[in-house]
């Protein structure tokens, strides 16, 4: 591409410039090149995978879903009855649990979603407009706080292991303090041994049995029922 330039210009840089950039825009012709099909539409926020790995790396100690895979979403879900009643989730992070909820037929108005980070909690709004999401610590919830409902069963997704004994033992009351006698909480765990020590389960008069251990999900994790005595 040639560029014609008058005698004295070069004192002149702004001239010189915009003569240039004139010159490229003229060679290049700026079209959107044309493309076969509809596009494709944008997905509003980040993928869920990157929204979850910035509130892991965030804050590592409270958020336990990043690394929860299909198989542990299935297997943590497995014993709900879809229409057996309302459903607390503890920990939703970015859906993971709360999807295989749904996939298994519980209605998503029965779901209660109890989600401290105030990012994913505007998130899971948006993805599930008929559930209750509580923006607050999972220790801290109570009945009121329900809307009269009494769930009949608990999905923990949070990595009771990363907790001090006090507040996993506030948490696991506040979640039996508020469901039906016969519930049952699930928590998953990537340790050897159930997250609720003895003791706490001791003083709240509960018992614990591993449902499952789940091999393919990276890294392997235990499912455990617990349960009042």
């Amino acid at each position: 591409m040639k560029l014609k330039l008058k005698p004295g210009i070069a004192q002149k840089p702004r001239q010189v410039v915009d003569k240039l950039a004139s010159a490229v825009r003229r060679k290049i012709k700026l079209k959107k090149p044309r493309r076969r099909g509809k596009p494709k539409p944008l997905r509003k926020g980040p993928p869920e995978a990157l929204l979850g790995f910035g509130r892991f790396v965030a804050n590592p100690r409270r958020f336990g879903g990043f690394v929860s895979g299909p198989a542990l979403a299935e297997a943590i879900t497995r014993e709900i009855e879809p229409a057996a009643g309302p459903v607390l989730e503890l920990g939703p992070g970015t859906g993971v649990f709360t999807r295989a909820l749904i996939a298994r037929g519980v209605a998503e108005r029965d779901l209660i979603l109890v989600e401290l980070d105030p990012k994913l909690a505007e998130r899971l709004r948006t993805a599930f407009p008929e559930a209750l999401v509580l923006c607050r610590k999972a220790g801290s919830v109570t009945a009121d706080l329900l809307e009269g409902r009494r769930p009949v069963a608990v999905v923990s997704g949070l990595p009771l292991l990363n907790f001090p004994d006090e507040e996993v033992e506030r948490i696991i009351a506040a979640a039996f303090a508020v469901c039906t006698p016969e519930a049952a909480l699930y928590q998953f765990t990537y340790g050897p041994k159930c997250p609720v020590s003895k003791a706490i389960r001791a003083e709240l008069g509960l018992s614990a049995q591993r449902t499952t251990r789940i091999w393919r999900n990276v890294p392997p994790a235990s499912v455990y029922r617990i349960v009042r005595d």
